[in-house]
C-alpha cells in the first residue's frame, strides 16, 4: 500500500497518472501510481480492467478522495 509519506505528499487538485494493478471488486480497485499503490472506490459505474491507466485528481486530503476523468470526456466522475 501507499506509504506515509507519499501520502502526506498529496495536496488538493494534484493530478496522479496511475494504472489498474488488480480489480478487487466491481466497485474497487487496486491502482500503481509510481510504485505507490492505492486501493480506491469506484462509484464511476465505470468498469475499470487490469492495465487500464487512470487519472486521479485528489479533491480532498481528509478524508483523502479522488476524482477520475473519463476516458470518454475531459469532465471527472466521483471516486472515493
Amino acid at each position: 500500500m501507499a506509504s506515509a509519506a507519499f501520502l502526506r505528499s498529496l495536496e488538493k487538485g494534484r493530478i496522479l497518472n496511475a494504472v489498474v494493478e488488480e480489480v478487487t471488486s466491481a466497485t474497487a480497485a487496486l491502482c500503481n501510481f509510481q510504485g505507490e499503490l492505492l486501493l480506491i472506490s469506484n462509484h464511476t459505474g465505470r468498469q475499470l480492467k487490469k492495465g487500464d491507466p487512470i487519472q486521479l485528481q485528489v479533491q480532498s486530503v481528509h478524508p483523502l478522495q479522488f476524482q477520475i476523468f473519463s476516458s470518454g470526456s475531459p469532465k471527472f466522475q466521483r471516486v472515493v
